[in-house]
C-alpha cells in the first residue's frame, strides 16, 4: 500500500473512526461527571475528619481500571429488573462506572485541597483545582480507549475493524497513527492551555513571593535554617488542624508509617513536591538515626502536625547526643551516585529541602524537628 492509496482510505474511514472519537469523548465527560460528583462527597467527609470518607478515598486510588471494566463487564448484568421495567447497562455505562473510580480519589484529594483553600480565603488558590480537573479529563480521554476490551465501539475498537476490513497488514501501522492523531489534536492543545492557566493562576496568587531559595547557591543561609530548640519551647505555635502520633521501633523500616502521615498531613496544605521533599528528608533522618545514632533497640516517637500554613515532624529518640544536621559524615558529592552510602547526606541534603530544621538534647532524648511551610508563606520562613 502506498502513499496514494492510504490517503484516501483514511479519508474514507473517517467518519466512522469519529463517530467512535465522539464515544471515547462521552464515555470520558460521563466517567467524569460520575467521579467529580462521589469526589466531592468524599472531600466535603473529609473535611469533616469523617474516617469513611478517608479510607473510601484511599480504596478508590488503589484498584487497576484495566481490571475494574473486565469486573464489571463480566459480573454485571446487562440490566436490571425494576418491576415490569428493566433498567439496560450497556458496556458503555460499566467503562465509565470503571474509570470513575480512580476520578473519585483524584478529585476527593484535590476538591479538598480547594475548600480548604476557601476556608482560608484563599479563592485564587481554590481556582487551581478547575486546570487540575481538565488536564485529569485528558488523562481519562486517553484512558476510554480501553473500553475497547469489552467492545465498546470507541476508535480503538474501530480502528480494529476498519484494519479487518481493509485486509491489507501494510495498513495496520497507518490506521494507528491515525487513531492516536485524532487523541493528540484534542489533548496536546488542551494540556498546553492549562499549562498556561496554572501559570496565571500561580501569579496572580503571588506563590512566587514564597519560593524557597536555592539553598545549595547561597551557603550562607543554609546553617541558617538548621537551628537549636530552646529548652521548653512550645512544641507548634498555634492551633493545629491534624494532630499525628505514633511510636515506631528505631528502624528503617518504620519510614513508611511516618512518610504517610507526612502525605496525609500536607493535603490542602503543601504541595506535592514540598510533601515530596518532606518525605524525602524524614527517610535521610530516620536512616542517619538508625546508622549513628546508637538507638537501634530503643523506640521512635513521632508527631506531625498541620496548621494552616506550615506541616511540622518532630522525631524523638534515646541513644548518645548525635546531630545527624551537623555531625553525621561529610558527603561526598564527587564520588558515583551508585557508590554513594545509604544516608548520610546530613545538612546537605536537610537544608536544601526544609524551611526549617532543629535539633536538641534534652535529657537522654535526641530531638528532631522538621518545618516545612506553605507556598507563598515568609512568616518565619528562610525566605527573605
Amino acid at each position: 500500500m502506498n502513499a496514494r492509496e492510504i490517503l484516501p482510505m483514511l479519508l474514507t474511514w473517517t467518519p466512522y473512526l469519529g463517530v467512535g472519537f465522539l464515544i471515547n469523548i462521552g464515555i470520558s465527560l460521563l466517567t467524569m461527571v460520575i467521579g467529580t460528583a462521589l469526589g466531592f462527597l468524599l472531600a466535603r467527609g473529609r473535611q469533616r475528619s469523617s474516617g469513611v470518607a478517608a479510607f473510601l478515598t484511599a480504596a478508590a486510588r488503589v484498584p487497576p481500571t484495566f481490571v475494574l471494566i473486565y469486573y464489571l463487564a463480566y459480573v454485571v448484568p446487562p440490566e436490571i429488573p425494576l418491576g415490569a421495567f428493566s433498567v439496560p447497562l450497556p458496556d458503555w455505562l460499566k467503562a465509565s462506572l470503571a474509570l470513575a473510580v480512580a476520578v473519585t480519589g483524584f478529585v476527593s484529594d484535590n476538591a479538598l485541597s480547594a475548600l480548604r483553600h476557601l476556608e482560608r480565603g484563599e479563592r485564587v488558590e481554590a481556582l487551581y483545582f478547575i486546570p487540575a480537573w481538565t488536564t485529569y479529563l485528558l488523562i481519562i480521554i486517553m484512558a476510554s480507549s480501553t473500553a475497547s476490551v469489552i467492545g465498546v465501539p470507541e476508535i480503538v475498537q474501530r480502528a480494529n475493524t476498519v484494519i479487518a476490513a481493509v485486509g491489507d497488514p501494510r495498513a495496520i501501522l497507518w490506521i494507528y497513527l491515525y487513531t492516536m492523531l485524532w487523541f493528540l489534536v484534542l489533548c496536546w492543545p488542551l494540556a498546553r492551555l492549562m499549562g498556561y492557566a496554572k501559570l496565571r493562576l500561580s501569579q496572580r496568587a503571588g506563590t512566587a513571593a514564597g519560593a524557597r531559595v536555592d539553598l545549595g547557591e547561597r551557603s550562607a543561609l543554609a546553617e541558617d535554617s538548621l537551628q537549636a530548640l530552646p529548652e521548653g519551647d512550645v512544641f507548634v505555635s498555634g492551633q493545629s488542624v491534624l494532630d499525628l502520633t505514633f511510636d515506631l521501633p528505631v528502624s528503617n523500616d518504620s519510614i513508611a508509617t511516618i512518610q504517610s502521615g507526612v502525605e496525609e498531613a500536607g493535603e490542602g496544605v503543601l504541595d506535592s513536591a514540598a510533601v515530596f521533599r518532606l518525605s524525602l528528608a524524614v527517610e535521610e533522618l530516620v536512616t542517619n538515626v538508625v546508622k549513628y545514632g546508637g538507638a537501634s533497640d530503643g523506640r521512635l516517637a513521632v508527631a506531625i502536625y498541620r496548621r494552616p500554613d506550615e506541616v511540622t515532624v518532630e522525631l524523638g529518640y534515646g541513644g548518645d547526643a548525635f546531630d545527624p544536621f551537623r555531625d553525621a559524615p561529610e558527603p561526598d558529592l564527587d564520588a558515583p551516585l551508585e557508590t554513594r552510602p545509604v544516608g548520610g547526606l546530613g545538612v546537605h541534603l536537610i537544608s536544601n529541602m526544609i524551611d526549617r530544621a532543629y535539633y536538641r538534647r534534652q535529657g537522654d532524648r535526641n530531638t528532631l524537628r522538621l518545618v516545612m511551610m506553605r507556598s507563598g508563606t515568609t512568616d518565619g520562613g528562610i525566605v527573605p
